[in-house]
């Protein structure tokens, strides 16, 4: 079989999460994939997969979203650049896949050139929200907003990682038959403790990933004062492009011991370091509608074996705290999240055990477990709807 991954954003965990899949799929089929000419996940695609440059990048990332930074004139001529979609026809998959989200310049050319007609076509949705216009997430709005406006696709299956995902895509109308969960692959692209030249610090822990609101960095700001209070050499490492509120910048200034900030995006060869750096890794998410629980953050802790304590987003009750992997608290609320981070740091013993426990979803959630998921979806679609026929009986989107 034939794969062809589409991958509709360069910068950030959506590359990484398609080279994973990409490289796992490759083992027994053949894949190609077209993505921007400039990714964070270049160095990752193996030998045996098609890379094709195609795509201009656009320098639209969420940092730069809420911190006003989007140049216009770059963006337009990224944007454009997605007319390369068309070449999904040189290589005459058997199966089309948006891994990245479907991004709406991808959801544009991919129905201007008839993409989803002539093939059967795959959409990985990361992110789906319960309000699809939500005041509380602008960016989605947007993205659904313009969405809206776009031609529909005919989408033969879509894969989402949790099942709260799966009920709010069944809300849009999306057919339930068409919808599979399958979990988000633990990375194992930033090595593993073994590869890390730094010992864990027992009172260090970490914030990974793009530094905005919905995340919920700032109540890990909040709560570190009084985390301090009982364990007095305690650091919040807080790692990832993107900008703080005030009141969090104050508190920061106001207690400089206890925080160290990398304040750009981090390199893939810098990153196995500060997980292995680290005594636990939070995750504060702000509640989204119950509809995000999944993590390339959590993700990695999982590779590194990294206790977790996760606010109750999404599926973090079920991925954190059932498996034993760590504590979830409830979002927003410094005070519960002081609390569990001292009580997991003065907790030796427990601390071992999550950290055996999160070895062992890095194991249930390997990318070989993964693409066998995703084979399956594609040997399905690919029966029931051979390729370069009509998208007759397909969702549409």
């Amino acid at each position: 079989m034939r794969v062809l991954y589409l991958l509709g954003q360069g910068d950030g965990g959506l590359a990484h999460y398609t080279a994973e899949l990409a490289n796992a799929v490759a083992a027994d089929h053949e894949v190609i994939v077209l993505k921007p000419t400039e990714t964070d996940a270049d160095e990752h695609f193996d030998d045996a997969v098609t890379v094709v440059d195609a795509f201009e990048p656009i320098g639209i990332t969420m940092p730069r979203i809420h911190s006003f930074e989007v140049d216009p004139v770059a963006a337009l001529r990224g944007l454009r650049s997605y007319t390369a979609v068309r070449r999904v026809f040189e290589f005459d998959p058997d199966v089309v896949h948006d891994a990245s989200g479907l991004f709406p310049k991808v959801r544009w050319f991919a129905a201007r050139h008839g993409v989803d007609e002539a093939y059967p076509f795959v959409v990985t949705k990361h992110e789906v929200p319960e309000s699809r216009f939500s005041l509380s997430r602008p960016a989605v709005a947007v993205e659904e907003s313009i969405n809206a406006l776009l031609p529909a696709l005919d989408v033969d299956a879509h894969v989402v990682h949790t099942t709260n995902q799966r009920e709010a895509l069944t809300g849009y109308g999306v057919d339930p038959d068409s919808v599979s969960v399958i979990p988000h692959g633990a990375y194992s692209l930033f090595g593993s403790p073994d590869d890390a030249t730094t010992a864990t610090e027992p009172n260090t822990l970490l914030f990974f990933g793009n530094v905005v609101p919905p995340k919920g960095p700032d109540t890990l700001v909040e709560a570190m004062p009084l985390v301090r209070e009982r364990v007095p050499d305690a650091t919040a490492v807080i790692a990832g492009d993107g900008s703080l509120p005030a009141s969090a910048r104050a508190t920061m200034a106001a207690h400089p011991d206890a925080f160290e900030r990398h304040d750009r995006y981090v390199p893939d060869d810098e990153v196995g370091d500060l997980f292995a750096r680290a005594a636990v890794v939070v995750a504060p998410y702000r509640d989204q509608g119950g509809t995000k629980g999944h993590s390339g953050a959590v993700s990695t802790a999982f590779s590194f074996g990294n206790p977790v304590v996760a606010s109750t987003a999404g599926e973090f009750p079920r991925l954190v705290g059932e498996r034993g992997c760590g504590r979830v608290v409830p979002p927003d609320d410094p005070e519960r999240l002081a609390d569990a981070l001292v009580d997991v740091l003065l907790d030796p013993e427990t601390r071992a055990q999550m950290a055996r426990n999160s070895r062992e979803m890095a194991d249930r959630l390997s990318w070989a477990s993964v693409a066998e998921r995703h084979r399956a979806v594609y040997e399905r679609v690919a029966a029931s709807r051979p390729a370069s026929t009509s998208g007759e009986g397909c969702s549409r989107i």
